[in-house]
């Protein structure tokens, strides 16, 4: 909360926002994950591998606790090399993914020194599995109503 509280008083006062890492040098294949821009809603990355990531999402709002979607940026990729990205927080029992649906990536490289294109579908080995394990949130304390004796 401290981290996003002074991102939005650096935005607000047109400072430049930091990364959340920043690699050692050049041999940290360390990723750098950014979800601090409009709709982004990445909200943990965790390293539980050399290059594998458990990932948490931010839930949707006005739901409870459902989330259906992601939208976040990866940095200090390395050509060539395979990762894998574990989303552990959906709950749905399927999802199209696990009849060949490909996640929607963007590559600024490739948009602008490839082939133009920087939209497109892409992963390997991709399939889906309900998380059945829910991450408490705290809630708010609401004033409770009281009982009516008759």
């Amino acid at each position: 909360a401290a981290r996003i509280a002074a991102a939005a008083a650096a935005a607000a006062s047109g400072g430049e926002i930091g990364p959340y890492y920043t690699p050692t040098g050049a041999s940290d294949e360390t990723l750098q994950f950014e979800s601090r821009f409009e709709s982004g809603n990445l909200q943990r990355a965790t390293r539980v591998g050399p290059f594998e990531y458990d990932l948490e999402l931010t839930a949707d709002f006005n739901t409870r606790g459902h989330t259906q979607w992601f939208f976040f940026s990866v940095g200090n990729t390395r050509q060539g090399r395979m990762y894998k990205f574990n989303i552990v927080n959906l709950y749905k029992t399927d999802s199209l993914y696990n009849f060949g649906l490909q996640p929607l990536v963007y590559s600024e490289h490739r948009a602008t020194q490839g082939d133009g294109v920087g939209w497109f579908r892409s992963g390997e080995r991709i399939c889906y599995y309900q998380n059945t394990t829910r991450v408490q949130r705290p809630t708010a304390d609401k004033p409770r109503r009281k009982k009516k004796n008759r």
